[in-house]
């Protein structure tokens, strides 16, 4: 049987998305791999991969809600930007954009 985790160890993985999009829209100049956004901020790839995953499918439910089911707090920021995504050579890029 798996341990419960302590409440920093739930907050800390809960803010991940957030601390992800927040690095990318800091950075709206580059586009960055799970692997570099994972340097960056001291997580595992594997982290990113999971975060931007669940990021893209709260944009999906919400795209054919038309917002009636809401995103996590903070995952977008109020200005208005977006984690947009490319695939180049097989590896995936994200980068932070204004919705307009």
């Amino acid at each position: 049987m798996v341990p419960p985790i302590d409440a920093a160890e739930f907050d800390a993985h809960r803010d991940l998305s957030t601390l992800i999009v927040e690095f990318l829209c800091r950075n709206k100049d580059k586009g960055f791999s799970a692997k570099e956004i994972a340097n960056a901020l001291g997580i595992s790839e594997e982290d990113v991969n999971h975060a931007m995953l669940k990021l893209g499918l709260s944009d999906l439910v919400g795209d054919f809600t038309g917002g009636l089911v809401r995103r996590k707090k903070g995952a977008i920021r109020s200005g208005g930007e977006r984690i947009e995504d490319v695939t180049i050579n097989g590896k995936i890029y994200y980068r932070c954009t204004s919705k307009d």
